[in-house]
């Protein structure tokens, strides 16, 4: 009697359930939830890496994303840093958008927060291309307080505010990468404390030698107006790896001010020597595996979210993938050395690791 009791109150239990259910509204499973890509990078000795994005625009200026969005979208990328630097000079939409210089960064600084994102506050110094140019001004106080009539006295205005000056996209909009008048005069006056090597689809070999040859740091940045994943759906988006000492802004700044960045874009590498062959050998580990009278046998062991591409005393290309292995052989009769293709070390030279 008992457990018949108990079957018929299970079975009321049951019908009140399906009484009590909207047939014409049916859920459909949740979505898990935003994903972040993480983009493994070993650490450098004892340095951090932290991927960024210097260069990024929101409806502010002439983008056509929310500045939140752009949160979003660097946080789902793997980022670590970024910094909206919509113009102040060009500004297609504030007769829909209002707000002033510092609004971008006022709406994502929660977002960002929230993420665990380091925004940096910035905005670009926007004039004529070919003539003038266009340049970032970084870890800046207040936007606001940069604007001039002159564009020489706006980027004083940044510098007074202890800006870091980024010279952006030197060959967009001309025929190749030149210096003109008044850049030479920033650079004249120390004025401008690193360059874009890459910005968005393009890449400007010619400047990676401008900054060897003036000890300047390389950027990689995504100059981004529209959305990221329709841009790129092969590869990570533009960045540049910062090696810090401290993740924090002040370390962040620190580490640019004394040129530890690496520019990347499309499965290439561009800084200086030193900082590349670190690059490869945190990311790389090599050893021999078999020795003979001819020949060693090594295993090439890549540790990174990265493919590298190198060439053996001289020999073929050889690709080692993400998380991947692979064997290579080479003459015992010579130390061995090892060039990677994918990374710029000047503008047509490669780095070269050297094994005794």
């Amino acid at each position: 009697m008992r457990k018949f009791l108990s079957l018929c109150v299970v079975a009321l239990i049951s019908s009140a359930s399906i009484i009590g259910q909207n047939v014409n509204k049916v859920y459909i499973p949740e979505r898990i939830g935003e994903v972040r890509q993480e983009i493994v990078i070993p650490n450098i000795g004892d340095y951090q890496v932290l991927k960024c994005d210097f260069h990024i625009h929101t409806v502010f200026s002439d983008g056509d994303v929310w500045p939140t969005y752009r949160v979003q979208e660097a946080w789902r990328d793997g980022l670590d840093v970024i910094s909206i630097t919509d113009h102040i000079e060009y500004l297609p939409h504030k007769k829909y958008v209002k707000g002033d210089f510092n609004t971008p960064y006022e709406l994502a600084k929660p977002q960002a927060d929230k993420y665990g994102l380091m925004l940096v506050r910035g905005t670009e110094i926007t004039r004529k291309q070919g003539v003038i140019g266009h340049f970032n001004a970084l870890f800046i106080e207040d936007a606001n307080a940069i604007p001039d009539d002159d564009p020489f006295v706006a980027v004083q205005n940044a510098r007074k505010q202890n800006a870091f000056v980024l010279f952006n996209h030197p060959g967009w909009a001309v025929d190749t990468c030149l210096v003109t008048e008044f850049q030479q005069r920033l650079f004249d006056a120390d004025m401008i404390d690193g360059i874009e090597v890459v910005n968005h689809m393009e890449y400007y070999p010619r400047v990676v030698s401008w900054c060897i040859d003036k000890k300047l740091p390389m950027f990689a940045n995504s100059d981004e107006h529209g959305i990221i994943s329709e841009d790129y759906t092969t590869c990570f988006r533009p960045m540049t790896l910062v090696l810090v000492e401290e993740n924090s802004q002040n370390g962040v700044k620190e580490a640019l001010l004394v040129g530890r960045s690496i520019a990347y874009t499309d499965n290439k590498f561009m800084s200086t020597e030193d900082l590349l062959l670190d690059l490869f050998e945190a990311c790389v580990d090599i050893k021999m595996i078999q020795h003979s009278d001819k020949k060693n046998v090594y295993s090439c062991t890549n540790k990174s979210s990265f493919p590298f591409v190198i060439s053996v005393n001289g020999g073929g290309k050889k690709v080692i993938p993400p998380f991947s292995t692979i064997h290579f052989s080479a003459s015992n009769k010579k130390n061995l050395e090892i060039t990677i293709l994918n990374m710029w070390c000047y503008e047509d030279e490669h780095p070269v690791l050297k094994i005794d």
